[in-house]
């Protein structure tokens, strides 16, 4: 150490570290190194989510059972919406429900998601990307939950399942993949502003009016229906309930929409890499 020290003396020369703040493949290398602590953050949420409630996971199946209620009795029982005609309201709008919940949970819950644990941001080292993307785990539990009720749902009521119903679980990941590219853009940016926390659900109370979670999308007026599809969750949507249900399933919109996740993830990832070094700083 010495002989370094004096050779750096000699020379006047001054090392610098920097971190590093666009994309490099060491960054893929170290997201996979560290693939295991993205399992346990994940399970760590699922666990504490509903540690200390009376009702537990419950409260996972409620919240879908209760949105399913009320769309049903405001919209069909008094507006008059219909679905898609081939299946029953209810089980038509618990589908939307279903697929809508994994975005809108996995985007709230990664915005927190650093916010959530700063004693981790600030005293140990891994990629903080991970901490937004394990939180994308426990959406998918609670909609896997919501998922089963469906399931049982469509069991009771005499609905068919058909075979392409295999696709509803890769069609289901896109919106997971959806919500976790906006949250790396909302997770970084939520440290900067807290404004996020408080727009972020008057944001997400507008979109679930521009999503067809209650409503076929079929019933949006021609002239307007392309301004409706650039939101990429209206391609899901109707993608996982025509997976289940054995309509028509839109392949390109929902290749459309996988682009524009891959998109907006790749800049918010490279967003989220130039914020991280004030991450300390400002928590």
């Amino acid at each position: 150490m010495a002989e370094d020290g004096a050779t750096s003396a000699i020379s006047g020369r001054t090392l610098v570290i920097r971190p590093t703040s666009g994309f490099s493949w060491q960054d893929i290398v170290d997201i996979w190194r560290y693939r295991e602590l993205l399992w346990i953050l994940g399970l760590r949420d699922v666990k504490v989510r509903y540690k200390q409630a009376s009702m537990g996971v419950l409260w996972a199946a409620l919240q879908p059972l209760a949105q399913m209620v009320t769309f049903t009795v405001i919209f069909h029982r008094f507006a008059g919406l219909q679905g898609d005609g081939s299946v029953p309201y209810s089980i038509f709008c618990l589908a939307g429900v279903t697929v809508w919940g994994l975005f809108s949970n996995g985007l709230s819950l990664a915005s927190e998601s650093l916010l959530n644990s700063t004693n981790l941001v600030t005293k140990v080292y891994f990629p903080r990307v991970i901490m937004p993307l394990a939180t994308i785990f426990t959406a998918a539990v609670d909609s896997a939950i919501a998922g089963f009720l469906l399931l049982i749902f469509m069991a009771a009521q005499r609905v068919p399942l058909h075979a392409s119903a295999v696709l509803a679980l890769p069609i289901a990941a896109i919106g997971a993949l959806c919500a976790a590219a906006i949250g790396l853009w909302t997770s970084a940016i939520n440290l900067q502003y807290r404004d996020v926390r408080h727009a972020l659900p008057f944001f997400m109370q507008l979109l679930v009016y521009t999503s067809p979670v209650f409503y076929s999308s079929a019933m949006v007026p021609a002239r307007y229906r392309s301004l409706l599809f650039l939101n990429p969750m209206v391609a899901v949507i109707d993608g996982f309930r025509g997976a289940l249900f054995g309509t028509s399933i839109p392949f390109a919109r929902l290749g459309l929409s996988l682009l524009i996740a891959l998109v907006v993830g790749s800049l918010g990832f490279l967003r989220f890499r130039q914020l991280e070094r004030t991450f300390a700083d400002r928590i």
